[in-house]
Formats: C-alpha cells, structure tokens, sequence
C-alpha cells in the first residue's frame, strides 16, 4: 500500500496553465509501472503524457462552470478568478534540514543577529520610503506648480497571500515615482500621496531581501529574510511608512496596514510598523525642512499639509448635518466604485493595446485642462485680488483648479465663510467628480485620496454654506465631505479616521469624523464594495476575504478539493522533477512512500523550502525551469526528497467545511491543504483558489454562495 507525505514547494512559475500532473506508481527507483496509482483513492492517470487530457476536462469542467453562471439572472456580468496568479509560502516548515539548524550552537547567535536585523531593516525602510516621497515631491515642485493606479489594491493583494508579478520590483518603484510626478504635473486629476503606499511596500521588499533582481546586484546582506513570510512583514512596514511619508501620520500608516492589508498580525510587527513609520515621518520632515530653508524645523505634516482649523468648535445639534453628510458620502462612493467598475471592464474589454491606452491618457489629461480653463472662463467668482478678473480681484474657479491639489483643500477647509459662490462649488465638485471617475484606473500611477478629498471637501463646504446661514463656519463641512467621500470610495474608518486627524493635527473633530465614516461605510456597503475591492475582483484575483460566505456551512471539503493531484516519490530524477515544473504552475505536490504499513506518514506541503534550492538558493519565483540551465547529465542524477519534507503539514477531513477551511488558509497563511478520510489515506488536494471560488452573493435580501470559475491565463 503506497504511503503519502508532504507536499514539496514549487516556486518556479511556467506559462502552462495546466493545473497538476500525475505521476504513475513506481516498483523501485528504476522501475516505472504505468497501470498503478501512486495515490489510493484518486483517479488514475497512466503517464505524463496524458497531461493534456487533464487540461482538457478541466477546461471542459469550467466551462460548464462558467455557462451555469451566465444563465443565473441574479447575475450582472460574468466573475471568474484568473489561473495566473498563485500563492505565496507564509508556513513555516520544520522539515528535518529546520531542526538541523535549531541543534546548531549557533543557533541562538542567529536569533539574535536576526532579531537585530529586522529593526535595522525597519529603520533603513522608513529613511529610504521618507527620501522616495521626498523625491517625488520635489519632481512635482520643479515640473509644474500644480502638479498605472495608486497599487494599493495590488500591495493589499501581496498582504493577503497572492504572488502578483513585478509588484515590489525596482523598476516597478522607479515608473512609479516618475510617473506619478508626471501625472499630477500634467494636471491630472491625481494625488501623489496614494501611490506612495505601494513604493513604501516595494523599498520594504527590496531593502530586506537585500538584492536587487532587477539589475541585478546582490550585497549578500539578509539572506535569512529571502522567504515569503518575512518580505510580507516588511512590506506591511513599508506600507505604513508610505502613510507616514505621505500624511505625517504614523498611526494611521499602522492601522492602514492592519485594515487595509495584512492577513497575519503580532505585537512585535506592530512595534516594528510603527518604529519604520517613526522613522518615516521624521526623516521628511527634515528633508522637507531642509528643502524650504527651515533646517530643522520639524512641524511639517508630510506631503499632504492640510493645516490647522482656528475655529474647533461643533454643537450636539450640529451631529445630524455630519450624518446627513456621511450618507451623501456613502451614496456618492457608492456611484463613484460602480460606475468605476463598469468603466474598467470596458478598458479591460476594448482598450487593452498599448497604444490605445497611451491615447487614452493623453485624452483625459486634455479634457482635464480644458475643463478647468472652460469653467474659468464661464463661472463670473471672482473675489478681490486676480487671474483674468478686474484689477484688484482673483478668480475662486482659479484657486481651485489651478493649485495643486493640496492648497485646493486648504483653501476649502480654512478660507472665510464668503470666499466661493454655491454655484462654483457646486460646479467644481461635479466636474472634480467626474475626472476621478475618468482618472482612477487609467495606464498612469495616480493615487485616489487627494482628488477625493477634494471632491469631498467642495460638496462639503457647499453644505456647510447652507447650514452656515446661522453663522457657522463652513471649513468644517469642508472637512466632514472629504472625510465622507474618501471614506465612501475606500471603506475605511479606523485608519482613516487617524489618518485625517494626523494630517490636520487635530482631535477635536475625531468624533464627527468617525461619525461620518462609520454611516458612509453602512451606507456604501448596501450598493457594492469598496474601490480596492472591486478592482481586484475585476483582476480576477484568488483574494481571501476578511470571512468565509455566509451560508455555506453545508459546502464539504470533498466538494471543495481536487482529486488530480500530482505526486512525487521519495527519490526521483532531477529529468522528472523539471518535467514537472515545466508543465505544472502549482507549488506543492505529495511525496509517495511505499510500505507494507496502511496509511501514510502525513500530508502537507513544504513551507519554505523550494524545489529551486536543489539548483540555485536565489532562483526567483517568476523564472523558468529552462533558466536553470541543467545538462543531460545534470537531469539524470537522482535526488532524495526525504530531508525537505513536512513532518506534519495541515490536513482536513472528507466532511470539514467550508468556513473551516477558509479560517486555516485566512489565518495559517496557506497554500495547499490536504483532505483525507477515516482512515488518514489522501483523497484531494485543496487551493487557494478552490476555497477563492466561493463567494458571497446577496440577491432579494438573501445570502447565495456563488461558485466561480477558473479562467485560462492567455496573457503569455
């Protein structure tokens, strides 16, 4: 009777969709039977060749998936989750090489120095992300007085386990400053303060991992960092440096990265977060200080300065105006992601060569600019001292499209009660409005938070006017609109709410605030999801959610699993091995034992040692097999799998369920599961992508699970 054990991790990346391999019973190491399954219980295949008769009904199953799903009316468009994307390894594996290591004397000594690193590693993130915001903000200083995507949905799917390719890359940091300081130079409807969220996560993978694969160099700093499970950590860090960097706002910066992005948490990587946040604020306060002939003076609040109210005082029975607003926020966002989502499955539809999207970018910036001179020329605001007005006079049109956007929303929060017309402000926000519709998800870097913000910030203080007839002051309407609008786009309320009182230093209005972004967020979640989600829904990306679909207690592992599931046995020859990776893009596979025992030692997978490390300890994880360059001699030697093998991996039963399921691959960090019956022998093989699948539907004021299905890769 075959005995199974763990899954071996498979890093290496091919352009086959083909989802597993089979591999047929062996006699001995030198003896193949092909009429034997390696594997009790699942359906045999006789040889490698058969391999395209495993894709074909695979691409036959999801079909049939994918027609049920367009029959159901309830239905507004077809869903599906992309093949191209797969997992990364956050387990730790204490296979037999593991426990080695921890018997070493030196052991404790690595501890230590590793411990050591991880705050030198978040010190050398927060300067580094703080001189990249910098940066940036210099570029857009010097190219224009006013000055693809802000990543975060990209950085948040990384955070959630998912191998996004190129996201933390170099040149993905360098196109991201550049292009970011163009964007907003050229007038578009952007901000630089959300972009740099995603270049504070790629400068927190690069500067752990100690190399750069995009050159390459490699300094031979940090190698005990080159694994998933620490790079997630310092992409965390990095992303609440970018908070910091962009807002002043340390606080925030953490708990975006708790609400927004990380699925694993601890004490000791808050404490690291905030330490690289820390770091972050101060060093572009003194870049910034520096910059503007101030050395020294460290009262900048980062690259967004809203400033500071003068006037700090609200009445109890000004909170149903705040409620008021956070509903209008709600139902604005709420239109905002579902135009937007309908507006990106167009792009991804018809507007997907390269030239076609360049022309695109260079439309929207035209109309923008024509747009903002256009409503100078029509709205008569002007207001005294001036642009094109009589002498004496400026134009309240000017001051809000012809700043950067920044001074914009300091002139909404904090100028005097009569310095716009309704009429202009009510003018500015739909057209604001409609541009960040128009922006938000074209081939540029451009950040969603500024021009939200804004647009908030001018309905806001328009409401304010109306309420402001008994004497109050508008700017902080002003303030409860931004608030709403961000909030109704993205669905934050905790980091928000510190973030926004970071940047405008101030407590005082934390509790309308948070008033406001709690009912925006009711409000908004009755229509669809937040911005970030949907367009990684619209990427089709496996993203677990924060909860498994509610009713579906019911849905077993034995409906969830995969039964063709490739094996291994415990010696094999590196010719089978690159086989393998050549024609699977699947990371883990089970290593057959033979024994006259029943049953099996274990079932799992690797957690962190990788098939690569047989050939090269840094192979990237997007590389070929065929970049290995292994000779005919190379590919018949033999290779023993036994010192690389989970002892004990995770395993589930025929009948565990779904949300039980969903918790271990949520919280573990999974990447493959097994499932066996009664008497411990393998049956399937559960993904992330077959518990990704089943997602929640609400239709008629009930719950539904819908199953998805696995759309071929045809990007290569």
């Amino acid at each position: 009777m075959p005995d199974t054990d763990p899954l071996i991790h498979n890093p290496i990346r091919t352009s086959s969709s083909v989802p597993f391999l089979r591999r047929p019973r062996a006699v001995s190491a030198s003896s193949l039977d092909p009429y034997e399954d390696p594997v009790t219980g699942l359906e045999r295949v006789a040889s490698t060749s058969n391999i395209s008769n495993i894709s074909r009904r695979r691409r036959e199953d999801e079909e049939r998936l994918r027609r049920r799903n367009r029959r159901r009316p309830e239905l507004e468009q077809e869903h599906a989750l992309s093949s191209k994307y797969e997992s990364l390894n956050y387990e730790v594996s204490e296979n037999q090489l593991y426990k080695e290591e921890e018997a070493d004397p030196e052991h404790h000594m690595r501890l230590w120095r590793r411990s050591r690193n991880r705050w030198i590693v978040c010190f050398l993130i927060g300067v580094f992300t703080a001189l990249v915001a910098a940066a940036i903000d210099i570029m857009v200083i010097f190219w224009a007085p006013i000055a693809g995507g802000s990543g975060i949905p990209q950085i948040k799917c990384f955070l959630n386990g998912i191998q996004i390719p190129e996201v933390v890359m170099l040149k993905t940091l360098i196109s991201k400053a550049i292009g970011v300081a163009c964007a907003v130079g050229g007038g578009l409807s952007a901000g630089k303060e959300g972009p740099m969220i995603h270049s504070g996560a790629v400068v927190g993978a690069g500067l752990s991992q100690g190399r750069c694969q995009s050159i390459p160099f490699d300094t031979g700093l940090f190698k005990e960092f080159r694994n998933d499970r620490e790079r997630r950590d310092f992409v965390s860090a990095g992303a609440a440096a970018g908070v910091a960097a962009a807002f002043g706002a340390p606080i925030g910066g953490v708990l975006f990265s708790l609400e927004e992005g990380a699925s694993f948490w601890n004490q000791n990587l808050t404490w690291r977060m905030f330490f690289s946040a820390m770091i972050s604020a101060f060093t572009v306060n003194s870049i910034l200080s520096w910059f503007n002939g101030r050395s020294g003076w460290l009262s900048w609040t980062g690259l967004a300065n809203f400033g500071v109210f003068e006037n700090k005082n609200y009445n109890i029975w000004e909170i149903p105006f705040f409620l008021a607003v956070g509903v209008i926020g709600g139902l604005t966002g709420a239109l905002f992601n579902h135009l937007n989502s309908k507006l990106t499955e167009f792009r991804k539809k018809y507007v997907s060569n390269k030239w076609q999207r360049l022309f695109e970018c260079l439309l929207v910036a035209a109309v923008s600019a024509f747009t903002g001179f256009i409503t100078l020329f029509l709205v008569d605001d002007c207001q005294p001292v001036g642009m094109w007005c009589k002498k004496g006079e400026y134009s309240a049109v000017a001051k809000l499209f012809f700043q950067n956007p920044e001074e914009s929303v300091k002139s909404l929060f904090h100028s005097p009660i009569n310095s716009f017309r309704p009429w202009t402000l009510l003018i500015f926000s739909v057209e604001y409005y409609l541009l960040t519709l128009w922006t938000f998800g074209l081939s540029v870097p451009a950040g969603v938070f500024i021009p939200a913000i804004l647009t908030g910030a001018a309905w806001g203080r328009l409401f304010g006017i109306g309420v402001g007839r008994t004497g109050i002051d508008p700017g902080k309407y002003a303030l409860a609109g931004a608030a709403a609008q961000l909030g109704g786009l993205v669905r934050m309320t905790i980091s928000l709410t510190a973030i926004i009182m970071e940047a405008t230093k101030d407590i005082t209005f934390g509790l309308p605030i948070m008033l406001v972004l709690m009912i925006t967020k009711w409000v908004g979640d009755i229509f669809n999801e937040g911005l970030y989600d949907m367009h990684i829904d619209i990427q089709e990306v496996p993203i677990l959610g924060w909860h498994p679909p509610k009713v579906s207690r019911n849905i077993l592992a034995e409906k969830v699993m995969r039964s063709d599931v490739v094996a291994m046995e415990r010696r094999e020859r590196v010719a089978r091995v690159v086989a393998i990776l050549r024609t699977t893009s699947h990371h883990g596979f089970p290593v057959v034992f033979y024994s006259e025992m029943e049953g099996f030692e274990g079932i799992g997978r690797m957690g962190t040692v990788k098939l690569s490390d047989f050939f090269d300890e840094d192979v990237q994880q997007d590389k070929s097999v065929d970049s290995l360059g292994l000779t005919i001699s190379d590919e018949q030697c033999w290779m023993d799998l036994e010192p690389f093998i989970h002892p004990h991996p995770h395993r589930v039963p025929l009948n565990a369920s779904l949300p039980f399921i969903f918790q271990l691959f949520r919280g573990l960090g999974l990447r493959y599961l097994a499932v066996v019956n009664d008497e411990n022998k393998l049956r399937g093989i559960i993904t992330r992508k077959d518990v990704a699948r089943f997602r929640e539907l609400r239709s008629n004021r009930k719950y539904q699970v819908q199953e998805l299905y696995i759309a071929e890769d045809r990007s290569h």
